[in-house]
C-alpha cells in the first residue's frame, strides 16, 4: 500500500483553454489557468488509496462472513457542476449460523454519490457528498429501506470524504518545468510569483474532468525583449545549436514512445505510437531546412504543442481500455506536466516561454522516475526496440555494397554510429559476414529465398552505377527489376491484399521516379557519391534519415540499393495499406488510384497526409509535388519510358528536392 502511494503522481489536464484577467500588452498583474483533472486520473488514485482490498476492493464494513459492505469499481463523471461517483456495491446482514447465515439482507447494485469539491488551504483536493442513491444492476433506481441504507449512507459517504488527491507534487513539477522555460531575466520575478501561487474557487466538474483554477499574480509592467531581425548570413555556432535543439527534442520523442509503446502490446496502440513519430519527425525536417540564430524562435515550441496534443489523445484513449496497467498514473502525469508549459504559454505569451533541455529531462524524468541513461542522447544507429516493437523487417543486404572503392566520394553525413562527421570504414568482408549474420530468415518460405537472391544479384549489377548513355538500357531494366522484386518481397510478407498487386508494383516504380529518377547514386567532382536531397533525402527511394533514423541503417541507405529498395516498398506499402485502412474507417470507396495517390502523400508527408493530394488548401509545394507524382503515375500506365537522364538533368530544380 505504501508502495502504491508512493507511486501516485499527479494527473491533470491542463485546459487548452485559458483565461486571463487583466490583459494588456504588457504582462497582466494576474493570469488565470485552469487545470483539469482527469477522470480516469481520479479513478486511478481513488483505488490506489480506498480500494485496496482483495481484488481491489474497499472493505467498508466487516463484522463476520454475514455482515459486511464493499465497493469495487469506482468511476467518477459529471453531474453538472457537482462530481458524480458510482461504485458496484455489495451489502449482506444476516445472523451467522454454523455456516450458513439466517435472516440476511442481501443487496447488490450501483452506490452512486454526487459531490461538491473543493481544494483544501494545503493543497488537497477533497470532496463534500452531497446526495446518495441506490440503483440496481440496469441503472434503475431501487429502494433499500431501514437498516440497510442506513449502513451504506454511513460507511460509503464518510470512507468517500476521507478520499483526498494531492497537488503538492503536481504543482512543484509545473513550477520548476515553467521555471526552467522562462528567459533567464525573468526567473526571480517568476519564482517569486509561482511561489505565491494560489486557487481561485469555485473547482467544478466539466466534460474532462475535475477543474482546478490556478491563480498566478505576475509583476506587471514586464515585456519580453523583441528578437532583433538578423539580415547577416548565420554562423555555424547558430546552426548547431539549431539543430542540437531539435536533436534534443527527437531524442525525446523517441524515448516517451519506447516508454509508452514498452508498457502495451496492443497492436491499435503502436501504430498510434507509430504515427506520431514519423508525424513529428516530418515535421522536424521541415523546421530544420529554415534554421535561425541563437536567440531567435524556439525550435522546439511549435513541434512540442502540435505533437503533445497527440500523446494526450493517445495515453487517454490508451488509460481508458486498461493498457497501460500499473504504469497509468505515470503516464496521465507525464502527459499532464507537459500540458501544463503548454497552458502557462498560452497564459503568458509575453513571457517568451522556451522548451529547454532541462524541461525534457525533466518530464522524461515524470514517466520513468528510475532512468538513469539520457533521454535526450541522439543517434543515428539502428535502434533494435525500436525496429521490434515496430515490426520493421531488415530489407535484403548486398555483400560488400559498404566496401570503400577508390573513386568513392568521402562520405561526411551521420554514420552508423551516431556520429555526424565520418567515412566508411567498414571492410567488405566483415560487412558480407555481418549481413549473413543480420540477414531475414528463410522463414520457410522458398519464395522470399529465391527473391532475396534476385535482389542480390540485380543489385550486384547496380553497384555504384551512375546511369550514362552507354548503359541506359540495362540499367534501366536492372532498376526496374530491383524494383518489382523488392515489391513482390513486401507483398508476400501480407502487407497488403492480393488484390493491390498490379497497384502496387506501378506504385513502387513510379515513386522511385518521382524521389529520384531512379539513380541510387550519382558523380560529383569526378566521384561516385549517394543522391542526396537538400532536406537529407537518400538514395533510389530518397529515405529521409532524419524521419527513418533508428529503423534503419543509414550507411546501407546510402550505399547499397538492394537495402535503399526494400527499405522505400516497405515504408511505401505500409502507407498504402495504412490509406486502405483509414478510407475504409471513414466509409470511404477509394479506387486504387485514390490509394496509390494517397500513398505517396503520406510516403513523402507523413502519415497525417493520406488526403494531401486531395486538399484544395495545401501549400503550393506539397500541392506540385502531389501532381507531379500524379503524371508519373500514369504516364507508367500508359506504358511511357522513363527518360532517366532527362529527368535527372531537371531533378534539382523540382519541389522536394
Amino acid at each position: 500500500m505504501r508502495r502504491c502511494r508512493a507511486r501516485l503522481v499527479f494527473g491533470l489536464w491542463v485546459a487548452t483553454a485559458v483565461g486571463v484577467s487583466a490583459w494588456s500588452a504588457a504582462w497582466a498583474a494576474q493570469i488565470s489557468v485552469p487545470l483539469t483533472i482527469p477522470y480516469l486520473t481520479l479513478n486511478e488514485a481513488l483505488k490506489a488509496q480506498l480500494y485496496n482490498g482483495p481484488g481491489h476492493r474497499a472493505d467498508l464494513w466487516q463484522e463476520s462472513g454475514c455482515r459486511y459492505l464493499y465497493a469495487e469499481n469506482p468511476r467518477f463523471s459529471r453531474d453538472g457542476a457537482l462530481l458524480r461517483l458510482e461504485s458496484d456495491a455489495d451489502l449482506n446482514v444476516g445472523t451467522q449460523l454454523g455456516a450458513q447465515c439466517l435472516d440476511a439482507v442481501t443487496w447488490r447494485g450501483i452506490a452512486q454519490a454526487v459531490a461538491a469539491p473543493y481544494v483544501t488551504p494545503d493543497w488537497k483536493v477533497k470532496f463534500r457528498i452531497q446526495e446518495l442513491n441506490l440503483y440496481n444492476s440496469q441503472h434503475q433506481k431501487t429502494l433499500l429501506a431501514g437498516r440497510g441504507f442506513d449502513l451504506i449512507k454511513g460507511y460509503f459517504i464518510p470512507y468517500l470524504e476521507q478520499f483526498s488527491f494531492d497537488l503538492k507534487t503536481p504543482l512543484t513539477q509545473i513550477t520548476q518545468l515553467i521555471a526552467a522555460g522562462a528567459p533567464d531575466q525573468y526567473r526571480a520575478d517568476l519564482d517569486h510569483a509561482l511561489a505565491a501561487l494560489s486557487t481561485l474557487p469555485p473547482t467544478v466538474a466539466t466534460e474532462r474532468g475535475l477543474r482546478v483554477t490556478l491563480r498566478i499574480a505576475l509583476p506587471s509592467g514586464l515585456r519580453a525583449p523583441a528578437v532583433a531581425a538578423r539580415s547577416e548570413a548565420l554562423t555555424q555556432a547558430d546552426i548547431d545549436t539549431w539543430e542540437k535543439a531539435l536533436d534534443q527534442w527527437d531524442a525525446f520523442v523517441v524515448f516517451a514512445v519506447k516508454q509508452l509503446g514498452a508498457s502495451a502490446a496492443d497492436k491499435e496502440f503502436r501504430d498510434d505510437l507509430l504515427d506520431l513519430l514519423l508525424d513529428s519527425r516530418h515535421r522536424l525536417v521541415q523546421v530544420l531546412s529554415r534554421p535561425q540564430p541563437a536567440g531567435g524562435p524556439d525550435p522546439v515550441r511549435l513541434l512540442f504543442i502540435y505533437t503533445w496534443s497527440r500523446f494526450d489523445a493517445i495515453v487517454q484513449k490508451a488509460a481508458a481500455r486498461g493498457l497501460l496497467g500499473n504504469q497509468t498514473l505515470q503516464f496521465l502525469s507525464f502527459i499532464s506536466a507537459g500540458d501544463a508549459l503548454i497552458a502557462f504559454d498560452q497564459a503568458a505569451p509575453a513571457l517568451g516561454m522556451r522548451i529547454t533541455a532541462a524541461d525534457l529531462r525533466a518530464l522524461a524524468h515524470i514517466m520513468a522516475p528510475r532512468l538513469r541513461a539520457d533521454p535526450l542522447a541522439f543517434s543515428f544507429a539502428e535502434d533494435p526496440e525500436l525496429q521490434k516493437m515496430f515490426n520493421i523487417r531488415p530489407p535484403v543486404t548486398t555483400p560488400d555494397a559498404l566496401r570503400i572503392e577508390p573513386d568513392d566520394a568521402p562520405d561526411k553525413v551521420p554514420s552508423a554510429d551516431g556520429g555526424r562527421s565520418s567515412a566508411i570504414g567498414l571492410s567488405g568482408d566483415f560487412v558480407a559476414l555481418l549481413g549473413r549474420w543480420l540477414a531475414p530468415p528463410a522463414l520457410g518460405a522458398m519464395q522470399v529465398v529465391t527473391i532475396d537472391g534476385e535482389i542480390r544479384a540485380v543489385a550486384g549489377r547496380l553497384r555504384r552505377k551512375v546511369p550514362q548513355p552507354s548503359n541506359l538500357p540495362q540499367y534501366s531494366a536492372d532498376v526496374g527489376q530491383l524494383l518489382d522484386l523488392s515489391t513482390s518481397r513486401e507483398i508476400d510478407d501480407d502487407y497488403l491484399a492480393a488484390q493491390y498487386g498490379r497497384t502496387t508494383r506501378r506504385l513502387v516504380r513510379s515513386v522511385a521516379w518521382q524521389e529520384s529518377c531512379w539513380r541510387q547514386f550519382v558523380r560529383k567532382a569526378g566521384r561516385i557519391t549517394y543522391l542526396k536531397s537538400s532536406t537529407h533525402d537518400i538514395g533510389l527511394m530518397q529515405i529521409n534519415e532524419y524521419v527513418w533514423r533508428g529503423f534503419y541503417s543509414i550507411p546501407r541507405l546510402k550505399w547499397d540499393i538492394a537495402y535503399n529498395a526494400g527499405a522505400g516498398a516497405q515504408i511505401l506499402l505500409r502507407r498504402l495499406h495504412d490509406c486502405a485502412r483509414f478510407a475504409a474507417g471513414h466509409g470511404v470507396a477509394a479506387s486504387a488510384d485514390d490509394l496509390a495517390r494517397s500513398a505517396y502523400s503520406a510516403y513523402n508527408g507523413g502519415p497525417a497526409a493520406c488526403n494531401r493530394w486531395s486538399n484544395a488548401a495545401e501549400p503550393k509545394q506539397s500541392a506540385l509535388i502531389d501532381v507531379s507524382f500524379w503524371l508519373k503515375y500514369q504516364a507508367l500506365e500508359a506504358g511511357q519510358p522513363l527518360d532517366i537522364l532527362q529527368c535527372a538533368a531537371q531533378w534539382e530544380h523540382l519541389p522536394g528536392h
